[in-house]
């Protein structure tokens, strides 16, 4: 449920420009980024995050997933949870523009 949920507002955010993307769109990616995490859907973020289609999204976006990120770095239990974890989080700094 929740990658369907992310990609239906990745899909929805494809057709917008950049500067069209609202608050709440912001918001929303958070929460369904924040419970594939926690859902277990790392490997389907991490796809969604390198999909080319997703770049514009993932740089205006993506820096809020920071926070879920490394907090499953921290408690990762699983060593291929945490090295999925560790690829998102390189990718997010690569690719995001960080809040101010």
């Amino acid at each position: 449920m929740a990658v369907e949920e992310l990609q239906s507002i990745i899909k929805r955010c494809q057709i917008l420009e950049e500067h069209d993307f609202k608050e709440e769109d912001f918001g929303l990616f958070q929460l369904a980024g924040q419970r594939c995490i926690e859902d277990g859907y790392i490997n389907q973020l991490l796809e969604i995050i390198q999909d080319e289609k997703n770049k514009t999204i993932i740089k205006s976006m993506g820096w809020n997933l920071v926070g879920p990120v490394v907090r499953c770095l921290l408690r990762g239990r699983e060593e291929d949870k945490r090295e999925e974890c560790f690829l998102i989080f390189d990718l997010l700094v690569k690719l995001c523009n960080p809040k101010e």
